[in-house]
């Protein structure tokens, strides 16, 4: 079946249109969550780095720019560098007997550039592992970028329309006061400013990422704890972080090309290429037909393997900005020989694809055979778990089965899964996922709103309302959204 096929399989399935009805339902009755804070929720109440990343992307999709504005200065205001605000480490580390220490001068330039996971108030922040997460750092550069481009180019098309139509009949499907009501801001929540702002701190962000990769392999390492699964002590070369890795690479490049600094937009390529051609020489195991991470022995005495269900993130990764990804942004690379470039990608297959081009063939079979790996040794009775199996050994808290990280059910992560599945157009998997989360009719069921469930009580843990579920679920149905309306019949001559 061609890429082609498969996507008419998609959108003609008998089951995407019940699919919308319960998509829209879900969008309406948890709008309301999603514009309460940045925090993640609950119990939760700092800006947690990593979690914030969706948050923003959501209030962007809510319409709601002047707060992503904001909030965005606000994180990049928090970067780590020498001498400036406390900053506390260590606290999720074995390595440091999971005792946290203030960072003196020469740890914070050994961190410049990276983002904090927590930042608790003005002055204060803390890295939770013994080096920063790649994850936070990673997805903030993603989303910052993703909004701004996003925002900059409807601007532009705003300023455009502008000056050659009467603004009393401009219309769109999107509002356009806001977009002049952003001309007319200044400060922190101008984009122009903003990118003005964050741009520096992103490749400064992007230098300190590219440095953990210690190995030159194209792979970044991490020590224990240093991911969102931060009990599980899994260290090494880890799928979900150079998913992130590689999310912050093509998003940071999509928005380079926006502003025409497209050398430093070439820099960034090599970085994808080579950090892809990485987890497919490495990560990718043949004998179980699915990406799989490569762990220290520091805790079992040998390479430790066992699939997740975050490796769907790299699936997510190597779509972004693709003709997979149903909310791309598209730029023209400045390249006299961008059809050449075009070939060579095809026929390289492990290059970044240009906007409009399907994920190569090769890397999309792979992803298909790693989804029917999750879904045959990570689901367990239809409930997808984060671990396909309990944890060996788990820290700073002892976890019994079934608890936090180890072999239980996430929203977040299954809103993860069903991007990913949207993005290869796996349609029954994504309504097996939904019907996890919401009634036949799309209201939402109690379990979206909690952190996590243990799959064997049927019982909701954790922080609740959890905004961070939330949100990534809404994300993955406003993708599949824009797929199926981009793609039904109605669309077929746009």
């Amino acid at each position: 079946m061609t890429d082609n096929d498969a996507a008419a399989s998609f959108i003609s399935s008998d089951s995407w249109k019940s699919f919308t009805t319960s998509a829209n339902t879900f969008l309406q009755k948890t709008n309301e969550h999603v514009l309460q804070g940045l925090n993640p929720g609950g119990i939760y109440q700092a800006i947690w780095c990593r979690d914030a990343s969706y948050i923003l992307k959501d209030w962007f999709l809510s319409g709601n720019i002047d707060g992503a504005m904001q909030q965005i200065y606000k994180i990049w205001s928090h970067q780590i560098s020498k001498g400036t605000e406390k900053l506390v480490y260590g606290r999720g580390s074995p390595q440091m007997k999971f005792s946290a220490e203030v960072a003196k001068v020469d740890k914070q330039k050994e961190f410049e550039g990276a983002l904090p996971t927590t930042i608790y108030q003005a002055g204060f922040s803390e890295v939770y592992g013994q080096n920063p997460d790649i994850d936070s750092t990673a997805l903030i550069i993603s989303t910052t970028s993703w909004i701004l481009a996003r925002v900059l180019k409807e601007q532009e098309q705003n300023s455009s329309s502008s000056s050659e139509t009467p603004s009393s009949v401009v219309a769109s499907e999107h509002s356009s006061d806001y977009v002049s009501a952003l001309l007319s801001k200044v400060g922190i929540t101008d984009p122009p400013k903003v990118a003005e702002f964050v741009v520096p701190r992103m490749l400064r962000a992007i230098e300190h990422l590219n440095g953990r990769d210690v190995d030159d392999d194209g792979l970044l390492e991490q020590s224990h704890n240093e991911d969102w699964m931060d009990t599980a002590v899994r260290a090494g070369k880890i799928v979900y972080s150079q998913a992130c890795w590689l999310l912050a690479l093509n998003d940071l490049c999509s928005l380079l090309l926006k502003l025409g600094r497209s050398e430093e937009a070439d820099k960034l390529n090599k970085f994808i290429d080579k950090t892809i051609h990485g987890v497919e020489q490495k990560l990718w195991s043949e004998e179980d037909g699915c990406y799989m991470d490569i762990q220290q022995s520091h805790h079992t005495g040998e390479p430790y393997r066992m699939l997740t269900q975050d490796v769907s993130f790299y699936l997510i990764a190597i779509s972004q900005n693709t003709a997979n990804d149903s909310l791309t942004i598209h730029h023209q690379h400045h390249n006299d020989d961008r059809s050449h470039q075009i070939a060579k990608n095809q026929e390289q297959g492990r290059r970044r694809q240009e906007p409009m081009l399907p994920v190569h063939q090769s890397l999309h079979k792979r992803a298909v055979n790693t989804l029917d790996a999750i879904r045959n040794r990570a689901w367990k009775e239809k409930w997808p778990l984060v671990t396909e199996t309990e944890l060996k050994r788990t820290g700073p808290w002892v976890l019994k089965p079934y608890q936090y990280h180890n072999h239980t059910f996430w929203p977040w992560t299954t809103g993860i899964e069903m991007l990913a599945r949207s993005r290869f157009n796996k349609v029954e998997g994504c309504n097996i996922l939904l019907s996890k989360l919401a009634s036949e009719d799309g209201h939402p069921h109690l379990h979206a709103f909690y952190e996590w469930i243990n799959p064997v009580t049927d019982l909701g843990n954790g922080a609740y309302p959890f905004r961070t579920g939330i949100t990534a679920i809404r994300i993955a149905l406003a993708d599949i959204l824009e797929k199926i309306k981009g793609e039904s019949p109605s669309n077929s001559s746009m």
